[in-house]
C-alpha cells in the first residue's frame, strides 16, 4: 500500500524538525520556568515581608501622629493659660504690664550662649510660617506681639537692666 498524501505530508513536516532543536527549545523551557518559579517565590516572600513591615510602619506613625496630637492639644492648652494669666496681671499690675518691653528679664544662666543673628531670623521666619498655618484665632506669635524682645540687636555679654547696660561697679553696688 501506498502512503496517502496526508502522511507523506506529516512525514515531510516530522523531518524537517530537527530532534535535537526541540530538545534544546524544550530544555531552555523547563530552565525558564524554573526561574520565573524562583523569582515568583522571591517576589512572594518580598511582598510578605513588606507587608509586615508596612503594618509596623503604620502602627509606629498612627502612635507618633497621635503623639503630635496630644502635645498640640497640650500646648494650645498651655498657651491658653498663659494668655488667661496674662491677661490677669495686665488687669491687675497695668503700669508694670506696660513696661515689660523696656525691662527685660536677667536670668543667672552661666552656660547661656548667645543666638546668632541667622538663627534669630531664621526662627521669626519659622514662627511668621507656623502662624499662617494655625487656625486658632487667639494665638499670639512672638514675632508679632509688641512685648517681643529682639535679640538680634543687643550686646549678650554684659548684663543689662531698663535697656541699659551694667559694668562690673554697677553690678557690685546692685549686690550691696
Amino acid at each position: 500500500m501506498e502512503p496517502t498524501a496526508s502522511q507523506v505530508f506529516c512525514g515531510r513536516v516530522l523531518g524537517m524538525v530537527n530532534a535535537e532543536d526541540v530538545n534544546a527549545i524544550i530544555l531552555a523551557q523547563k530552565n525558564m520556568l524554573d526561574r520565573f518559579e524562583k523569582t515568583n517565590e522571591m517576589l512572594l516572600n518580598f511582598n510578605n515581608l513588606s507587608s509586615v513591615r508596612m503594618q509596623q510602619m503604620n502602627e509606629r506613625f498612627l502612635h507618633h501622629t497621635k503623639t503630635l496630637v496630644e502635645m498640640k492639644k497640650d500646648l494650645d492648652s498651655i498657651f491658653r493659660r498663659i494668655r488667661t494669666l496674662k491677661g490677669k496681671l495686665a488687669k491687675q499690675y497695668p503700669e508694670a504690664f506696660s513696661n515689660i518691653h523696656e525691662s527685660p528679664i536677667l536670668e543667672d544662666d552661666d552656660d547661656f550662649d548667645p543666638v546668632p543673628k541667622s538663627t534669630t531670623t531664621t526662627i521669626a521666619t519659622s514662627e511668621q510660617s507656623t502662624e499662617s498655618c494655625d487656625t486658632s484665632p487667639d494665638i499670639i506669635s512672638p514675632t508679632m506681639s509688641q512685648d517681643f524682645e529682639d535679640l538680634s540687636q543687643g550686646h549678650y555679654d554684659l548684663p543689662a537692666v531698663n535697656g541699659q547696660s551694667l559694668t562690673d561697679e554697677d553690678t557690685a553696688e546692685g549686690l550691696d
